[in-house]
């Protein structure tokens, strides 16, 4: 309206600029019908001006009425449909706030109040999905998010919603359908939750090989950082790999955990199975070498009692040798030191052990293992007592997060799908390696108690000797002889006493 009145005013303007110009001496002659020139009749410029002018406005108010009275029923049922959005979207706002603060019952009243009041069915089906969602009506979701979904525009969406309710109720095949196509038909980091979902569900259902092409995806996307995604990659890689294995198919689990292995030498479990695999192979050599660029990485008790395995069939000399080797790739490391006073104590070499120990010891509080160690090289030294307390401590001292599942007997990481998949988010995201059971609470090997009368019983009875009580010669367990004063000054005298020997 305001454009089609500019025109009508810069004539106007220019007309009262001519008026204000002419003056009031000019004048125009009109003859009405021919007479003579004595008889014509004149008019001012002023007033021909005026009159123009008026003519303009009149005509821009007759057009300017002609427009309005044709809008009028356009612009009286806009304005109807105005109070009808305003009203639909106020339900859409209390919808939301209904939604978010928990009201079930006010949120679906108003998501149908909306719906009845706006023409915007993407909004009303999303809103409407919330509140069915919210009270647990999930077939009534679904068909709204389906709405959803089968619109290109809304599509992300409707999948979205699908995929939650799907996982909600434990049906991981569905959450995949619908993640993987969210997954797939975008691109960015903007479909986080469509990898977060989907990668989780194969997890689940223990999908190796799809969760890795998953991460391939994501790799390329940038989704994640490049060493999460090495440190899931080995997990995943170390699962199917161990799943090979119980197949039979041993070449290909052989390489697959050799890549693992590779791809992150600070997990241990991949090294250990790799190296397991390769022994068996007869590939003794490089079985070591493997270990040993991990132990230089991040030593793990599991690495150590894996390397010895592979020697055992060698004479102590070079058993000795190789472990000593091990150790100078890394000889600061605690699982370095902690090595070293097992070979001492292999060796039957009580006061090296705790003297290697010793700085252990003191620096914390001890663990459950070193407490066994100690009481180890204290039966070794004939100190029956002392063994006992050590041993009385390690009952209830902490358990080491990699230590609480170790078996010498049996596969240092003897892991089920349950354990593989805890490891691919607890060391996939952080790079620190718990053991699953541990880390879940569950039991870990019993404490042993055949050192206390100075000899060691059968090996498969070992685990399972219960503590022994106070003879009725012995009396008793004095707790301060591992204390840290205490300790310091027995083994000054043990290496006196070692030297002059």
């Amino acid at each position: 309206m305001a454009r089609r009145l500019i025109l009508p005013l810069i004539l106007l303007l220019a007309l009262t600029a001519v008026l204000v110009y002419v003056g009031s001496e000019q004048t125009i002659r009109f003859e009405i019908l021919p007479e003579p020139p004595e008889q014509g009749k004149f008019i001012s410029m002023q007033a021909a001006i005026i009159m123009s002018a008026l003519g303009v406005l009149a005509i821009v108010l007759v057009w300017s009425l002609i427009v309005w009275l044709w809008k009028l029923p356009k612009r009286m049922k806009s304005g109807i449909g105005r109070k009808r959005e305003d009203r639909g979207l106020d339900a859409v706002e209390q919808a939301l706030l209904a939604v978010e603060a928990g009201d079930v019952a006010g949120a679906r009243k108003k998501a149908k109040q909306a719906q009845g009041l706006l023409s915007r069915p993407a909004l009303t089906a999303l809103i409407s999905a919330k509140a069915a969602e919210l009270a647990g009506e999930h077939l009534d979701a679904e068909i709204h998010y389906k709405t959803l979904a089968d619109n290109s525009e809304t599509q992300t969406a409707g999948l979205h919603g699908l995929a939650r309710i799907s996982e909600s109720q434990g049906d991981h095949k569905t959450t995949i359908d619908m993640a993987k196509t969210a997954f797939e038909q975008t691109s960015g980091k903007n479909t986080s939750w469509a990898f977060d979902t989907l990668f989780k569900s194969q997890i689940n259902i223990y999908d190796w090989v799809g969760a890795l092409e998953t991460l391939d995806i994501a790799e390329k996307r940038k989704i994640l950082e490049k060493n999460e995604i090495r440190r899931r990659r080995a997990v995943l890689l170390s699962a199917r790999a161990a799943e090979l294995e119980a197949s039979g198919d041993q070449e290909n689990a052989c390489e697959t955990s050799k890549r693992a292995a590779g791809m992150a030498p600070e997990f241990a479990p991949a090294t250990s199975l790799a190296a397991r695999l390769l022994a068996q192979d007869g590939q003794t050599k490089k079985a070591g070498q493997l270990i040993e660029k991990s132990w230089a990485k991040a030593p793990h008790p599991a690495l150590a009692q894996a390397y010895k395995n592979l020697w055992q069939d060698e004479e102590e000399k070079t058993q000795i040798k190789k472990i000593k080797a091990l150790i100078k790739t890394n000889p600061t490391h605690r699982e370095s030191i902690v090595l070293s006073a097992e070979q001492a104590l292999d060796s039957n070499d009580g006061v090296a052990a705790i003297s290697i120990l010793d700085p252990l010891l003191q620096s914390a509080e001890p663990s459950a293992r070193l407490c066994l160690l100690s009481a180890r090289a204290e039966d070794l030294l004939q100190n029956t007592i002392d063994a006992r307390t050590w041993q009385n401590r390690a009952a209830c001292a902490p358990i080491e997060e990699n230590w609480s599942d170790l078996d010498p007997n049996s596969p240092a990481f003897n892991y089920t799908n349950e354990d593989w998949q805890r490891l691919v988010t607890s060391f996939g995201a952080s790079g620190t390696l718990i053991h699953p059971r541990y880390e879940a609470y569950k039991h870990h090997r019993p404490i042993r108690n055949d050192l206390v009368d100075g000899s060691s019983p059968p090996q498969e009875e070992k685990s399972a000797t219960p503590f022994l009580a106070p003879r009725t010669d012995d009396p008793g367990i004095d707790n301060d002889v591992t204390t840290s004063g205490n300790l310091a000054d027995r083994l000054e005298n043990l290496l006196d006493d070692k030297t002059k020997s």
